[in-house]
């Protein structure tokens, strides 16, 4: 892999608000500007060093798999190649940003990243995109997760089926248009709380819980309905992983993408934002590997390398290097 990766990842890690190369390049004397540019830009799969970093570190085995998406706010790059107007289930309203779909491994003190894609207006849909992620955790990386967990945005039939297909268990929400039995779920029952074993549209069979507005669903008919509420807000966890890479590790700072040509803007090589959260994936997978071995939790080690920077060794991010 290029040398300008690793530094790269060496920004991500160390500092805060790393959003251009050119701060890079100022932050780091022995970072090019021009080069770092020329590396988003390149012909590398963040996937595959995603994939070289997870196998150098961690031993993926049961657990869980958690499929989101979230987005990459971008509203000041309006020709930005991924970026489209999406709307955000969080702010209730239309946004410009980076549609990102992804697939979350944990085993209840741990949590990683696996794969990512991104949505793109007229491309694959996000359940195609789900599918090939959980293709990817079973055929590439051996993954034989305990459970399956998503929201009420991902149980489609193709999904659903797919996962039946692979043996594998899977907990949801479902909406309340869904049909179960032949019947919408929110007219199956109109009791507040009720559970019943059938089959939902496209032949799945599960066992529906309705909780207060919330309907769960889940193929593993013996879950109680009690553990099956509790299992389901175990899916939680990649909205702390999301806020993590937000917040901590600048997933939506990096202003590639575009240039600036007088008032007007010019399109550059599609993919650049993708090297960048690829590499931010990478460095929360480094990340949660020290704080592993050190007993700390994420954002004390953050805090630590903002405080220390280049002084804190980080192992971790060694290895993955020795195995790229």
């Amino acid at each position: 892999m290029p040398q300008p990766i690793w530094t790269y990842l060496t920004a991500l890690l160390y500092f805060t608000e790393v959003s251009t190369c050119l701060a890079i390049a100022e932050v780091l004397a022995t970072a090019s500007h021009d080069r770092l540019t020329r590396m988003l830009k390149g012909r590398w799969s963040g996937q595959i060093l995603l994939d070289v970093a997870l196998r150098a570190l961690f031993t993926v085995m049961g657990g869980e798999l958690i499929i989101d998406d979230t987005i990459v706010e971008k509203p000041y790059a309006a020709l930005l190649e991924e970026a489209a107007w999406v709307w955000s289930t969080k702010q209730n309203k239309v946004v410009f940003g980076i549609p990102v779909v992804l697939l979350v491994w944990t085993n209840g003190q741990v949590r990683i990243p696996l794969a990512c894609r991104i949505w793109k207006r007229g491309g694959p849909s996000k359940f195609e995109l789900a599918l090939e992620l959980l293709s990817y955790a079973r055929n590439r990386l051996r993954v034989k997760p305990r459970l399956v967990l998503f929201d009420a945005w991902y149980p489609s039939k193709s999904v659903l089926k797919r996962l039946r297909d692979y043996g594998w268990y899977f907990v949801c929400q479902v909406k309340k248009n869904r049909l179960f039995e032949g019947k919408p779920l929110r007219d199956y029952k109109r009791q507040p709380y009720w559970q019943a074993v059938g089959k939902l549209s496209g032949g799945i069979k599960v066992r529906v819980v309705k909780y207060r507005r919330k309907y769960y669903a889940t193929n593993r008919l013996s879950l109680p309905a009690q553990e099956l509420r509790a299992t389901y807000k175990r899916r939680h966890a990649i909205e702390e992983v999301f806020r993590f890479l937000k917040d901590q590790l600048s997933l939506a700072a990096c202003q590639a993408g575009y240039t600036r040509l007088g008032n007007e803007q010019s399109r550059v090589e599609e993919g650049v934002q993708a090297h960048h959260i690829a590499l931010c994936l990478i460095a929360y997978v480094i990340l949660e590997r020290e704080r592993i071995n050190q007993g700390v939790t994420l954002r004390h080690l953050r805090r630590t390398l903002i405080v220390r920077g280049l002084k804190v060794s980080l192992p971790s991010l060694k290895r993955v290097r020795m195995a790229a």
